[in-house]
């Protein structure tokens, strides 16, 4: 008899560990948020023990369309592409939840040994920001100048002078070619008419016009912008690249162009609150 009763009780126990080991797993199911392939996001993503899925795509036009069909259950990117996507009703019943995740420098990207050409587009943006062309722009798709409160400051202060001929190579050539993914409103995308447009573009038309020479852009998937560049596809990347500790071993970064952060973006009817939620 005491053996049958310790027998019951053994199972009684296996029972209700089990069913609290089920509703834990239920109340913590895993949470599945999408990143465009190639940014910093992801990695940032996998620093929180509750997201078990980390989706890719090629673009946030793909990313936060997912988000919007509830195929994920949040997402990661730029604040201001968020904000921008909402504002302009293309992505229906988002919200953005929380703090910034994090906050990133953005500026253009060029082979390592092209200092003449860096010094150029700093010097460029350093030209547009001062004469109000960048504070007009900032407006046109923003309501304000994103860089008013910031600190700014140069990649490289007390820059020698360059001698090499990146410089001399676009002049001759007549034209800049800068590369952007094409996905990224409203810093680079297109139109329902197929035109490329953008802040990240009307900045690169500016720098050209500074530069004297044609702006030409070159749209490729950012997970191999700068594979592309060290490719010499194209001389520069000026298209929504944030500054990176890992991406400056392999290629040099001008002054910045603008600065923003990453943020969560879910549904409206979305229980969580903030990526601490998540940890």
């Amino acid at each position: 008899m005491k053996n049958l009763s310790k027998t019951i009780c053994i199972m009684i126990t296996a029972v209700i560990a089990s069913t609290l080991l089920t509703s834990c797993g239920s109340k913590d199911a895993g949470i599945k948020i999408g990143v465009v392939t190639g940014t910093t996001f992801g990695e940032k993503a996998k620093e929180y023990s509750k997201i078990t899925e980390i989706k890719s795509y090629k673009d946030d036009n793909l990313n936060l369309q997912e988000l919007v069909n509830k195929r994920i259950d949040g997402a990661i990117t730029d604040k201001l592409v968020a904000l921008y996507g909402i504002k302009q009703a293309n992505f229906k019943g988002l919200k953005l939840v929380g703090n910034l995740i994090y906050t990133e420098t953005i500026a253009a990207a060029l082979r390592q040994d092209d200092d003449s050409l860096r010094q150029a587009i700093n010097e460029a943006i350093g030209t547009i920001i001062s004469d109000g062309t960048y504070s007009k722009l900032s407006t046109k798709y923003f309501g304000k100048n994103i860089l008013d409160g910031i600190d700014y400051k140069k990649t490289v202060p007390n820059d020698k002078p360059a001698t090499d001929g990146s410089l001399a190579r676009v002049k001759k050539a007549g034209k800049i070619t800068f590369a952007l993914s094409g996905g990224y409103p409203p810093f680079n995308f297109f139109t329902s008419d197929d035109k490329l447009t953008g802040f990240d573009v009307e900045i690169g038309k500016e720098v050209a016009k500074k530069l004297g020479v044609k702006y030409e852009p070159v749209t490729t998937d950012f997970s191999g912008i700068l594979e592309g560049l060290r490719s010499k596809r194209y001389d520069a990347i000026l298209g929504s690249m944030a500054v990176t500790p890992e991406r400056s071993k392999a290629v040099d970064f001008t002054d910045p162009y603008y600065y923003s952060g990453a943020q969560l973006i879910v549904p409206e009817d979305s229980k969580i609150k903030s990526m601490d939620q998540l940890k």
